[in-house]
């Protein structure tokens, strides 16, 4: 008896034992992590259409890794993570072009300053950064060219829709080319 006693006691003890376990926390895909600056090109001749940039490239200056991997991809609007440590980042932009049978890289470099905030999502998903790109009254985003590169392919400066970055839903960046 007390065999069954002890045997049923210690069952009870590990059944509350197992139900007491909270299940595995998992940052589901569905919740806001930190967005990246979304830009949407736009044809400068007719400034409400957008235009795919072929040929396109862009990494952060720096840096080694180029977006995207398949240069030879066409795109009218793009993803710029921006940095949580620091409050300034430089983008290159390298157009790749042919005229009259020569290949024509145009690199500019977009400079963007803004301020960060950082908030706790969960235990799970850990922090996220939303971003306030500085007003564009300071020249921000900051198109420019390098000494061997005379021209920029962005034409006159990004306008910015809107200035805050809370998610990639929408576009906070056109850039007329």
């Amino acid at each position: 008896m007390k065999r069954l006693i002890a045997s049923i006691a210690v069952l009870l003890a590990f059944s509350v034992y197992l139900l007491s376990c909270e299940k595995d926390d998992i940052c589901s895909e569905d919740t806001p992590t930190t967005p990246g600056l979304v830009v949407e090109f736009y044809d400068k001749e007719t400034q409400t259409e957008t235009k795919s940039v072929s040929n396109f490239k862009y990494y952060v200056l720096g840096t080694n890794e180029i977006l995207p991997a398949n240069s030879s991809s066409s795109v009218s609007k793009i993803t710029l993570p921006l940095r949580t440590d620091q409050d300034e980042v430089t983008w290159a932009l390298q157009y790749n072009t042919t005229s009259n049978g020569i290949k024509v890289s145009n690199t500019d470099y977009l400079t963007i300053k803004y301020t960060r905030q950082t908030t706790y999502v969960s235990r799970a998903c850990g922090y996220k950064t939303t971003f306030t790109l500085i007003p564009a009254s300071n020249g921000n985003p900051n198109p420019s060219v390098t000494d061997a590169d005379t021209r920029l392919f962005i034409e006159g400066n990004p306008e910015v829709v809107t200035p805050y970055i809370e998610n990639e839903n929408e576009v906070h960046v056109k850039i007329y080319f």
